[in-house]
């Protein structure tokens, strides 16, 4: 990819700037209770986020990565979801180390940033205001009825259609931000923080797609851009 620093850098939020899955997986759990399901484990819970809250609950209610519940099940479940999740939200969440250096320093330059995530837009924006990073975004994208979800590059190409246009990279920390990214024609950046839902994100990106394990190392590299 071109070392071009960007006009607008893109962020994924699960994952990428934040671990979020203690408190999925509380609420997760709360579901399955309520259903007669026993636990799942934090890892399990881990590698059925990424595709949205429906595909979590498909997952959840069935033990399966490509399970489909049935319908009542699944809109019941969405709706228990949703209740435990907005008391529990911001319980154990956190952001992953440098992640605050990194949107302070981004803040303070030229360059606009937005969060694209397929977390439903209101906890997105809620968790970001809690972490007291909301503060140094330009734009909040999440899932919204009329909005489809990542891998379809249409969040990202709003995001950057509504922060003026320009050069964009985005960051993200699995296959469905790099397939957005890609059909969008934005560079894509990986980070492996927490483990892209078990699988290794440098094998399923060019070698014109850089991968960090760290958002400390991704701020050295984008600054070291700007010194070059």
């Amino acid at each position: 990819m071109t070392r071009e620093c960007p006009d607008i850098m893109l962020f994924d939020l699960d994952g990428t700037l934040i671990d979020s899955v203690p408190d999925i997986a509380a609420a997760v759990n709360a579901m399955r209770s309520e259903f007669g399901m026993a636990a799942a484990s934090v890892d399990q819970v881990r590698s059925w986020v990424g595709r949205g809250l429906s595909m979590l609950m498909h997952r959840a209610l069935t033990d399966d990565a490509e399970g489909i519940a049935e319908v009542g099940q699944h809109e019941e479940s969405i709706r228990i979801f949703r209740s435990h999740y907005q008391n529990c939200c911001t319980h154990q969440t956190v952001v992953f180390d440098g992640g605050r250096p990194l949107l302070e320093w981004l803040a303070a330059s030229d360059i606009k940033v937005a969060i694209v995530t397929n977390k439903p837009v209101h906890f997105a924006k809620q968790i970001a205001e809690s972490l007291e990073i909301g503060c140094h975004c330009d734009l909040i994208i999440g899932a919204e009825s009329h909005r489809p979800l990542k891998p379809d590059p249409a969040s990202i190409i709003e995001a950057v259609e509504q922060l003026g246009g320009g050069c964009a990279w985005m960051v993200g920390d699995t296959v469905f931000d790099r397939d957005a990214a890609r059909a969008a024609g934005v560079p894509f950046v990986g980070v492996q923080l927490e483990g892209d839902q078990g699988r290794n994100i440098s094998e399923i990106t060019s070698k014109d797609e850089p991968v960090f394990d760290s958002l400390t190392s991704l701020h050295r590299w984008i600054e070291s851009g700007f010194e070059s």
